[in-house]
């Protein structure tokens, strides 16, 4: 339980907002979930790393909203902290290189890079994340993943401290940046001069197969299971007879059978109870246990 009064005091010096009670479901792509307890809208890196340090200090648990693609929220909602870093969204171009904010949602930064001629980020293309939640989770396709062409990140850590860092002192897996306790601020991405012409052709190709294949215009959370190590999720499940399989609002996508769409009637609860549902058809049929890849918060 966050105590108001000690809060507010706290961040008396921060620029930016402190709102109590706000709602999450539509600053997520399912659109279920209850309110925050406490929504803060730090405008700068410095208010930031001291949303960090009274969190710290007061014992109050944060998380870190990015685009929203990748939680399912709890339908009590989140108890503590909950920060947007969305006023960090500006992109800034050194050569062949693009250093881009927390808050920059991967289209805007897909679109600046090839305005400017630069390529490599194309296999990003679809995703519907910003650049913190996308490196935290080193969100990719079949084509690539975030880390590909990252090579430093300004990052915020557990004391509250802003540094530089390279991308070797990381150790990014499989929908997992290896971030450990730090917040990403800023991503700089050294990428390869093309012509605007031909990183459009790539992007267009990337996204009509992303379109075809999932369900882009539904409310959903992406993948809602890895792959496990030598196959993939999607087709596990399909194979178990799992798709158009429902909980309440919830249901596994006709289209790609790793993703849960939410009719407008489903809650968080639906969904755990979907997901249970179809990890049991997939361990009796294939003798496979598959492990999240959406993240819950409560």
């Amino acid at each position: 339980m966050v105590d108001r009064r000690e809060l507010e005091t706290a961040l008396h010096e921060m620029t930016g907002g402190v709102r109590f009670q706000v709602p999450l479901q539509p600053q997520t792509h399912l659109r279920l979930g209850g309110p925050a307890e406490c929504f803060v809208e730090p405008f700068a890196e410095s208010d930031f790393a001291l949303v960090v340090k009274v969190c710290r200090d007061l014992g109050v648990p944060m998380r870190v909203l990015g685009g929203g693609s990748n939680i399912v929220v709890a339908d009590a909602g989140v108890s503590g902290v909950v920060v947007s870093l969305a006023s960090l969204s500006r992109i800034v171009r050194d050569e062949n290189r693009l250093t881009a904010g927390a808050g920059t949602s991967l289209p805007t930064l897909l679109r600046g890079a090839r305005e400017l001629g630069l390529a490599g980020l194309e296999q990003l293309t679809g995703i519907p994340a910003v650049v913190g939640g996308a490196v935290a989770m080193n969100a990719g396709t079949r084509m690539g993943d975030t880390f590909e062409h990252l090579i430093s990140l300004t990052v915020v850590d557990g004391s509250g401290e802003i540094c530089v860092l390279g991308s070797d002192a990381f150790q990014p897996s499989y929908r997992d940046g290896g971030l450990g306790d730090r917040t990403v601020l800023h991503a700089t991405f050294e990428l390869q001069p093309d012509s605007p012409k031909a990183i459009f052709d790539r992007f267009e190709s990337y996204l009509k197969g992303r379109n075809a294949s999932q369900p882009v215009t539904e409310r959903s959370v992406g993948c809602v299971f890895t792959n496990p190590e030598g196959d993939v999720a999607g087709r596990l499940i399909e194979a178990s007879g799992c798709k158009l399989m429902r909980r309440g609002g919830i249901s596994v996508s006709g289209k790609h059978a790793n993703y849960f769409v939410n009719d407008g009637s489903g809650t968080s609860a639906d969904f755990v109870a979907l997901m249970e549902d179809v990890r049991a058809r997939v361990r009796d049929e294939h003798d496979v246990d598959l492990v999240a890849e959406v993240k819950f918060w409560d």
